[in-house]
């Protein structure tokens, strides 16, 4: 039979040989892990694209026709041939149409998507009251400047 003492010592040295396992298990798996792992430091290159500038063309005018004194309506058909979302940020005039037409900045806030196709933008526009006669029923061309912001877009 086994004596009390031997069973107590065999409790401990069982402890004590699982507790060795263990701790060798987990300083090994550091050790194997810390002679395996490195770090350096340096720097990536890479190259950012140009911004393309909005394609810009004037649109039809089906309604908010102008007569002189009056305003009416303006329609710029812009897209975004960059392979990134833009918002039309402000549309301002570059000088006065044709006819004495003017209008004031504007800053629409229209979203265009990478590579979009032409988004019609209506805007208003007052014809000089001294316009001339052969202003009546023409096509009048409205100098724009149309800018766009990239970060913003859809």
């Amino acid at each position: 039979m086994i004596s009390f003492r031997e069973l107590v010592g065999r409790r401990y040295v069982r402890r004590g040989l699982i507790v060795f396992v263990v701790m060798t298990a987990a300083l090994g798996s550091g050790v194997a892990y810390a002679a395996w792992t490195s770090s350096g430091t340096g720097s990536a290159t890479t190259k950012a694209g140009t911004a393309l500038a909005p394609v810009v063309a004037g649109g039809a005018v089906t309604t908010g026709l102008l007569y002189p004194g009056l305003s009416g309506d303006a329609v710029v058909t812009v897209s975004n041939p960059n392979p990134y979302p833009v918002t039309v940020t402000s549309i301002a005039s570059t000088g006065t149409g044709t006819c004495g037409v003017t209008f004031a900045e504007r800053f629409p806030g229209t979203q265009l998507a990478a590579h979009s196709a032409p988004v019609a933008i209506t805007f208003s526009v007052t014809m000089a009251q001294n316009a001339p006669n052969n202003c009546q029923g023409v096509a009048i061309d409205v100098p724009v400047l149309v800018t766009i912001a990239s970060g913003t877009g859809a």
